[in-house]
């Protein structure tokens, strides 16, 4: 009975072991769990910042996009940056400081940005005004036209019915 009770004592200290060792496994999975999710929220973060700046090399890519070692020097900085706890806006302002109002995809509309957008606009509404005059000019071309035309279409028919008798 002894040894029954001892095998049973050695079963329930390795169950209490194993459990004990579960628990561990089980924090230690959620602690590293959440170190990922911040490293992914992290990652984001740098790329969602890092679609909003020009590759000064290739400047028809994105930081984030760009493979470039400049590109990847700025994303760098931005998680250097993120990590300082500066946000957004902050960050965007320093490469903006740096490299001027270009680096920004969507750049502020002011100045010559402002001409930038509002120059297609212009554009778009002489060309509508100008279809519109030209083609009240044709309208009244083709009326006085077809007034001529009518005249002479009728001294032909009376031309060929003459020649006719």
């Amino acid at each position: 009975m002894r040894h029954l009770s001892n095998s049973v004592r050695q079963v329930l200290g390795l169950l209490a072991v194993i459990g004990g060792l579960a628990i561990a496994d089980s924090v230690q999975s959620e602690e590293a769990k959440s170190r990922m999710d911040s490293v992914r929220q992290l990652e984001r973060q740098v790329f969602d910042i890092g679609r909003k700046l020009r590759c000064p090399v290739c400047t028809a890519e994105s930081v984030a996009e760009s493979s470039v070692q400049i590109a990847i020097e700025m994303r760098w900085k931005i998680q250097e940056q993120l990590e300082q706890g500066l946000g957004e806006q902050e960050i965007l302002a320093f490469f903006q400081s740096r490299y001027g109002d270009w680096i920004l995809l969507d750049p502020p509309k002011r100045g010559v940005h402002l001409m930038l957008w509002l120059l297609p606009i212009l554009a778009a509404l002489l060309g509508l005004v100008f279809l519109a005059v030209s083609f009240r000019r044709w309208q009244n071309v083709a009326k006085n036209s077809i007034e001529l035309d009518n005249a002479n279409l009728n001294r032909v028919r009376k031309a060929v019915e003459e020649a006719r008798r």
